[in-house]
């Protein structure tokens, strides 16, 4: 375990080093900076007055789903071709001449992925609460956790990127991982309207694989539950969480065995 945390932090650390991560976490904190309008002022919907405090809530909680969306592209975008980049330039050789096993150093590489990019979504999350909070006075419940959940599909798409980048061309798997996502929101939000408009009877038998797709749209609308307190069925006998833990565990697994027969 001791291995583990040591090449996690120097994962965390060498990713943080870039000025990319930088110009990314900055103009996601000018993204968020640019919703301080809709705090501020009064809204007529169709002939009805809708207090700051009102809109602030809508505005959080639509923000909440493109920041927790984008974390998932970024940690794509960090997790591409870092393991074809560590093995070119030497990293990983120079790393297992010590007495650290292939196992334990991918492990130490996933969780440093996982970290810098659950931590950058999380501070754009922090920074709604607080435009929130300094607009409004009040404090949107559940927010920050909700966040934490999103960061069990940041840990999935680290995973499906690395396998992917290990048999495939980069642009390759950034579109494949892109779009597995994009095939489980079609599909999740699709549902998640059909509930909300009483139409669910004539589509109770949904086809085997919307159940097995993994659940990642499924899991960000369970995570806004903790902020609207709203009610939430998932599609599929597994609660999205679940779903989403089994397929990463899944891949993780292929990931390490395909990373252990790799040549270095």
């Amino acid at each position: 375990m001791n291995k583990i945390l040591k090449l996690s932090g120097m994962t965390v650390a060498d990713l943080i080093h870039h000025k990319s991560f930088y110009a990314m976490l900055t103009v996601g904190v000018l993204f968020v900076l640019l919703l301080r309008g809709c705090y501020k002022q009064d809204y007529m919907v169709n002939g009805r007055h809708v207090d700051a405090t009102t809109v602030a809530w809508h505005a959080s909680l639509i923000a909440f789903h493109i920041i927790a969306a984008a974390a998932m592209f970024i940690a794509v975008l960090l997790s591409l071709g870092a393991l074809k980049r560590d093995r070119d330039d030497g990293s990983t050789s120079y790393i297992l001449s010590a007495p650290v096993t292939r196992n334990q150093y991918i492990i130490a590489k996933i969780a440093g992925q996982w970290v810098v990019s659950s931590l950058f979504m999380f501070i754009l999350h922090a920074t709604i609460v607080v435009i929130t909070l300094v607009n409004t006075g009040g404090i949107i419940p559940g927010y920050l956790t909700a966040s934490l959940v999103c960061s069990l599909n940041v840990l999935f798409m680290i995973v499906v990127a690395s396998l992917l980048s290990l048999v495939l061309p980069v642009f390759a798997s950034a579109l494949l991982s892109v779009g597995i996502v994009a095939v489980s929101f079609v599909s999740d939000s699709f549902f998640q309207i059909i509930q909300k408009t009483g139409f669910s009877a004539s589509f109770s038998h949904p086809s085997f694989w919307r159940i097995a797709w993994p659940k990642a749209a499924s899991l960000q609308y369970f995570a806004t539950t903790f902020i609207d307190h709203s009610d939430f069925k998932s599609l599929g006998p597994l609660h999205p969480a679940l779903n989403v833990a089994l397929w990463a565990i899944v891949l993780g697994v292929i990931l390490v065995w395909k990373f252990r027969r790799e040549d270095l």
